[in-house]
């Protein structure tokens, strides 16, 4: 049958989630991005928490607290079939639903969390962490259900065919072949496919998820980060057996994944390299490389990058003397602290100060 693939890495034998109930949540993804502007004085009556709108009206932050958990969610509406969304949620119990996304490509990245996609009549595809799945939905395909669970950190990525049409104008030959088969409008059956998690892949969750900017350069800079995934998803779906020489374990993967998450809240004094590994269930050595391959860095050169954000941010809001911002974020002297500031940043901590004083006027 057109356009269908067979299931492989992350293919389930059974379920691991209860089924739906026919009458469940249905979530169907509509085409226009103008469908998903929302009046910030009626979210501010649904959302518990914050609603920030960020670059245009189609870009925006939110925050959900309900029984079922609480997390952030970000959407950016990049155009008209062309979404992507992250969100870091902590759930409860499993939460489930219908989805439907017709004559589109789906990318769902988790790097953090359990759950599966399991389409109409498929096999289940795993989405516990880190994992990697693609989806080409059909016009007419019946609705597929996903559950999330866990301390969830994903990201879903909705391509309808004429998004993908106008990325690849003139290209189209380079598709792999189901997806030339969605830009004609044949795909009859639904393809979902589980995808190597190459470092580069497991790079852009971090990327998005750690993005500082705001703005429009932050819609820029996801805009330039949803390609680049997608350019990453399409090749691991062409080239899959080529990935496995790059592909990071699952065990390493989770473990640099809590080692990251570990130093985030002790980087002013954090533990040794043989402690960490050991609280992260990793060899120093697998750590290590873990950390070079999957985050482009070394763990002292992490902790670092995490003390220098921490620092910027203190000495923009000008409350504390650059000896104690020092001392905030894991130095022992001024002058250290101060070396390693204007190697980062190319300034002093007092140049910084200045200059964020002058963009704050």
């Amino acid at each position: 049958m057109a356009g269908q693939l067979k299931l492989n890495r992350g293919e389930c034998q059974s379920r691991r989630f209860p089924p739906l109930a026919v009458d469940s949540q249905r979530v169907s993804v509509r085409y226009s991005v103008d469908d998903y502007v929302v009046d910030p004085a009626k979210a501010a009556g649904h959302l518990v928490g914050a609603f920030i709108p960020l670059s245009d009206r189609h870009h925006y932050r939110f925050d959900l607290q309900g029984t079922f958990g609480s997390g952030r969610h970000e959407f950016c509406g990049l155009a008209d079939g062309f979404f992507i969304m992250f969100s870091e949620t902590a759930y409860h119990a499993p939460q489930s639903r219908f989805i439907s996304s017709p004559e589109s490509l789906q990318i769902f990245i988790a790097s953090q969390g359990d759950g599966e996609f399991v389409p109409a009549g498929g096999k289940p595809l795993s989405f516990e962490a880190p994992s990697a799945a693609l989806v080409i939905e059909p016009a007419d395909a019946p609705p597929s259900e996903v559950t999330f669970a866990g301390q969830a950190r994903y990201i879903h990525m909705v391509v309808h065919r004429k998004a993908l049409q106008a990325l690849y104008a003139g290209g189209e030959q380079e598709l792999p072949a189901a997806l030339q088969t969605l830009l004609t409008g044949e795909t009859q059956r639904m393809v979902a496919r589980a995808l190597p998690m190459g470092t580069a892949t497991l790079r852009c969750v971090d990327d998005v998820h750690g993005c500082l900017l705001e703005g429009r350069r932050r819609r820029l800079w996801l805009h330039s980060k949803a390609i680049e995934i997608i350019c990453q998803a399409l090749e691991a779906l062409d080239h899959s057996e080529g990935f496995q020489s790059v592909e990071v374990t699952r065990l390493t993967a989770n473990g640099v994944m809590k080692a990251q998450r570990l130093l985030a809240d002790n980087f002013v004094t954090p533990p040794s390299l043989e402690d960490l590994a050991t609280e992260v269930g990793l060899s120093r050595s697998a750590l290590c490389t873990g950390f070079r391959q999957i985050l482009g860095q070394s763990v002292f050169d992490h902790i670092h990058d995490l003390r220098m954000q921490r620092a910027l941010a203190l000495l923009n809001q000008r409350g504390d003397s650059i000896t104690q911002i020092a001392y905030a974020v894991g130095y022992n002297r001024a002058s250290s602290f101060s070396v390693a500031v204007h190697r980062h940043f190319g300034a002093t901590p007092s140049e910084l100060r200045r200059r964020g004083t002058a963009s704050a006027n």
